[in-house]
């Protein structure tokens, strides 16, 4: 090979590698937050299809069975960021559904597979099944896109918050690298396997950069304290939208955003938790998360502690085992044991 195609098979290979030490990270990782398993996933998936490409291309006579491994793992790529993309976006009933349906098509393309083999059935491969997953992969993208558009509406004049939202990076990189091999007969084959290699950079190096809440300081309100007005006023707007729309079920839920939607600065929002509720933002929302969970604890006998923790809004059951027993005194299971 010439030194550029060395280049080629070393940034292209290097983005897959990279990505299956992600995935493994995101499976393995103490702190796991919401969707992980669905990130590692859609990673692995993308890991397969890459790794295939890159195969072909610098070895055109490659094995049918690895051939079809690739195809096998594209045709779940679209099925599998709709599930992580209604996951995050707390669409209960639709996530369940698009579950349903991501194990349905699983089972589909691997019975295909071992009854109408690649190596003896290439028109069907080769075109109907590349085809398929190609349409199958944009269809789910823009019904993710979709029911995304709710939650954009939720970052309006928030742009560095918005950038970094996972779920819009999952968006916007499943559609470069889908664009990269839509377009590949017009370019080059192995521009899908550089356009992940460089997402996944871009994503990781955004998520670094993801802004962090300002601490809170000591003292900070002492001369200019809230009126009893604004504070009646306030906090019964803010305890309206917790009772009537349970915002505290969004794990990404931001000081910025909760003030926001209440129409105030989040410096008075920050004030009326610290001098209201003797709270800052997390232990407020935490306390509501808790609350939340103790009513499905004894609402949802059957449902696990860790589903519990992830309908409640926390992002890792780490947090949520931490929170619930420093409110109750308790771990979930003694107190749906004690009540139940």
């Amino acid at each position: 090979m010439s030194a550029t195609s060395y280049l080629l098979f070393f940034f292209s290979a290097l983005g897959v590698f990279n990505g299956l030490l992600l995935a493994s990270w995101l499976v393995f990782r103490q702190n796991k937050q919401v969707g992980d398993n669905w990130l590692a996933m859609l990673l692995l998936l993308l890991c397969i299809r890459i790794g295939k490409s890159v195969a072909f291309y610098f070895t055109p006579s490659l094995d049918k069975n690895i051939l079809q491994l690739g195809l096998t793992a594209c045709f779940l790529i679209g099925p599998c960021i709709y599930v992580y993309i209604t996951h995050q976006t707390r669409l209960g009933m639709l996530n369940a559904i698009a579950k349903w349906t991501f194990a349905s098509l699983a089972m589909f393309i691997v019975v295909l597979g071992i009854v109408y083999p690649y190596k003896t059935h290439l028109e069907l491969w080769q075109y109907w099944v590349y085809r398929g997953s190609s349409y199958l992969w944009l269809v789910c993208l823009l019904l993710s896109f979709f029911h995304y558009r709710e939650k954009i509406q939720q970052f309006k004049g928030q742009w560095q918050a918005l950038i970094t939202d996972k779920p819009l990076i999952v968006l916007m990189g499943g559609s470069l690298i889908w664009l990269a091999y839509f377009t590949a007969s017009y370019t080059s084959y192995i521009m899908g396997a550089l356009s992940f290699s460089l997402t996944l950079y871009l994503s990781v190096l955004t998520l670094f950069k993801a802004p962090k809440e300002p601490p809170l300081k000591n003292n900070k309100y002492a001369n200019n304290k809230l009126t009893d007005d604004q504070v009646n006023a306030y906090s019964n707007a803010l305890e309206q939208l917790i009772n009537e729309e349970c915002i505290y079920t969004d794990p990404q839920l931001s000081l910025p955003r909760l003030a926001k939607r209440l129409g105030i600065p989040h410096t008075l929002l920050s004030q009326l938790l610290n001098d209201h509720y003797q709270m800052n933002f997390k232990q407020y929302i935490n306390t509501q998360r808790v609350t939340f969970a103790q009513t499905l604890l004894l609402a949802e006998p059957n449902t696990s502690i860790d589903d519990i923790a992830e309908q409640s809004g926390f992002s890792s059951s780490s947090t949520f085992y931490s929170a619930f027993k420093h409110k109750t005194g308790m771990t979930p299971n003694s107190y749906r044991t004690a009540k139940l």
